[in-house]
C-alpha cells in the first residue's frame, strides 16, 4: 500500500466516523492503536497500548471515550463503559508519540501533536506511563527498537491470563509449538475464557525474566512451580 493509499483509507474513515483508527500489531511489542482526525474536534488524539484483548473490545472503548468527549467529557474525566470496566486519560510524552504514532504526524504534516492515553484502572503491566519520557531498555516495550535476538521464532506468541498480565506469579506453562505456549497463573482448565489473552513472548518474557528456561523447552513439554522463589519442575 503506497502513503497516498493509506492517506485516502485514512480520509474515507473520518468523513465517515469522525476519525480513523490504526492497530498495530504482528509484532513483539504489545499491539497498540491511536486516532487520526480527532484534532480538529477534541485538539488532541488518542492512543491505547498493550492490555489488547480484542479488535471488537478496543473499538468499543474509543467509541466510548471519543463519544463522552464530544458530549462534554473533560479530559480528567473517568469513562466507566457498559461493562463496568473504567479508563481514565493521560497526556503523552512526545517521545513515545514520535515513536508509535506515525500516522498522525502524516496525515496532519506536522513535526508536534497533542495525544492523550486511554488507560485502564486495572492496569496490567504490558500498559506503559506514557506520561513518562521512554525507556529504550523498557523489557518489554523495547522491540520497538531492536531486532528480536531471542532464541525462538520472531512471530511467538503466548496464551495466558490477565492475573498473569497484572504480575500474578506464573506456576504452570507448557510449549505446544514452535512458537506457541500456554502460561497461567493457576491451573489451566479453571481459567475463564474472558480472562485469557494473548500476547508477544517479549511481552511476557520482559514481566518475568524468571520465565526464560521456556525457550529451552522441546514441543510438548511443560513445567510447574509452586512460587516465584522456587525451582521450576518438569511435568512428568
Amino acid at each position: 500500500m503506497t502513503n497516498k493509499e493509506f492517506l485516502d483509507i485514512i480520509r474515507t474513515n473520518i468523513d465517515k466516523n469522525g476519525y480513523h483508527i490504526t492497530l498495530v500489531n504482528g509484532g513483539q511489542h504489545p499491539d497498540f492503536s491511536y486516532s487520526i482526525g480527532l484534532t480538529e474536534k477534541l485538539g488532541f488524539e488518542l492512543i491505547m497500548a498493550g492490555g489488547f484483548s480484542s479488535v471488537k473490545g478496543n473499538e468499543a472503548v474509543f467509541d466510548y471515550v471519543i463519544n463522552q468527549l464530544q458530549s462534554g467529557y473533560v479530559v480528567d474525566s473517568k469513562f466507566s463503559l457498559p461493562d463496568e470496566s473504567t479508563f481514565y486519560l493521560s497526556k503523552v510524552d512526545p517521545s513515545w508519540a514520535k515513536k508509535m504514532m506515525l500516522g498522525v504526524y502524516d496525515y496532519y504534516d506536522t513535526s508536534e501533536i497533542i495525544a492523550y492515553q486511554i488507560i485502564p484502572v486495572e492496569r496490567t503491566l504490558d500498559i506503559p506511563l506514557m506520561s513518562e519520557s521512554r525507556d529504550l531498555n523498557d523489557p518489554i516495550w523495547k522491540w520497538l527498537d531492536i531486532d528480536w535476538n531471542i532464541k525462538a521464532p520472531v512471530n511467538s506468541y503466548v496464551i495466558t491470563d490477565f492475573d498473569a498480565l497484572t504480575g500474578k506469579t506464573i506456576i504452570e506453562l507448557t510449549r505446544w509449538e514452535e512458537g506457541v505456549w500456554e502460561m497461567f497463573s493457576g491451573p489451566g482448565p479453571d481459567v475463564k475464557e474472558e480472562d485469557i489473552r494473548i500476547v508477544p513472548l517479549g511481552t511476557i518474557l520482559g514481566i518475568d525474566a524468571t520465565l526464560w528456561p521456556i525457550v529451552d523447552l522441546s514441543i510438548g513439554e511443560g513445567l510447574w512451580r509452586e512460587s516465584k522463589d522456587s525451582e521450576w519442575q518438569k511435568w512428568e
